[in-house]
């Protein structure tokens, strides 16, 4: 398809191109013919008449045929111009729909794992003699197989709504204050997990939407502690301070780090470093929705990260006074 629109839109520069320097060929020729068109009297120093008009003919016939050529190279010129600038014109609807297409696959692949087992579960049950015990499982991988598709489902929802820019609901709220908030809130849902260190600056204005502040803060504190290690003994730390002109939010960690080559591909939807080496169980959505929001409030996230030197997540947006 790609293909066909850059063929197309190289076909449409050339035939454009084409009837401009065509015309202009045209009126060129008429006016040069014009002004070299014989205005005298036949002398006694030219032989006749048609000896003048025979020379005239050859020069203009030799004008046109030049113009001609001229015309060929500079069509066959601005078409491999054409042909590159429609490449670069539709690069970016070319990596669009290509990124539209692994997201689809990606998100069916992972609604797939949770609606087989509901599947295979119920039909499990519906089997041989009815039996409360395996019922009751059935039923326990059912309710967990549809918790899983709702959050999935939740999540692109939201991941959706995030690429609408910008943020209507933005107040001014106290970053630090956000942060606290949102921590304490998932150690209170996650009390098995151990509490993060923190050390908040003051004053830290910022105009954005609390809410999700709180959301970016809540999904690196849960992706640090899942696959940074945070869960041992050297805990998330959580720090926010001014840097220059903008208020900053770092979520860090120990763990086993981040090669380079997944630095930025971390925050595509359903991108998993870990997927195939028996990671954490997670949908790959968390980093992607972080980012969105972070753009939809006028800020930017960021990661620094080396193989078993640990992460450093980076939530920047502008200070209010």
């Amino acid at each position: 398809m790609f293909r066909r629109a850059r063929i197309r839109l190289t076909v449409l520069y050339i035939v454009l191109f084409a009837l401009v320097l065509g015309v202009f060929s045209l009126v060129f020729y008429i006016g040069f013919a014009t002004v070299l068109g014989p205005s005298f009297d036949v002398g006694p120093d030219v032989s006749t008449e048609d000896a003048a008009q025979a020379t005239y003919q050859i020069v203009v016939e030799r004008i046109g045929l030049a113009l001609l050529v001229a015309d060929a190279v500079i069509v066959a010129l601005v078409g491999i111009v054409a042909w590159v600038l429609s490449a670069r014109t539709l690069r970016p609807i070319d990596e669009a729909h290509a990124r539209q297409r692994r997201f689809v696959a990606d998100a069916s692949h992972e609604m797939r794992s949770p609606l087989a087992a509901i599947r295979s579960s119920a039909e499990g049950a519906l089997m041989g003699e009815p039996d409360p015990t395996e019922q009751r499982r059935a039923l326990t991988v059912v309710v967990d197989a549809a918790d899983r598709l709702t959050k999935i489902t939740n999540d692109l929802l939201l991941l959706a709504r995030s690429d609408e820019l910008p943020n209507d609901r933005s107040t001014p709220v106290d970053l630090s204050v956000t942060v606290a908030e949102a921590v304490e809130s998932f150690t209170v849902g996650h009390p098995q997990l151990p509490r993060a260190r923190i050390a908040l600056a003051p004053d830290l204005r910022v105009s954005a939407d609390a809410t999700e502040i709180g959301r970016i803060v809540t999904n690196l504190l849960d992706n640090a502690i899942r696959y940074g290690g945070g869960a041992g003994d050297d805990p998330v730390r959580i720090t926010t301070r001014l840097v220059e002109r903008e208020a900053v939010v770092e979520v860090a960690d120990d763990g086993p780090g981040i090669a380079p080559a997944d630095l930025e591909r971390i925050f595509e939807p359903f991108y998993r470093v870990h997927a195939d080496q028996g990671g954490p169980e997670g949908n790959g959505l968390g980093l992607a929705i972080a980012r969105s929001l972070a753009t939809r409030n006028g800020g930017r996230l960021t990661v620094a990260s080396q193989p078993a030197m640990g992460t450093t997540f980076r939530l920047s947006l502008p200070r209010t006074r």
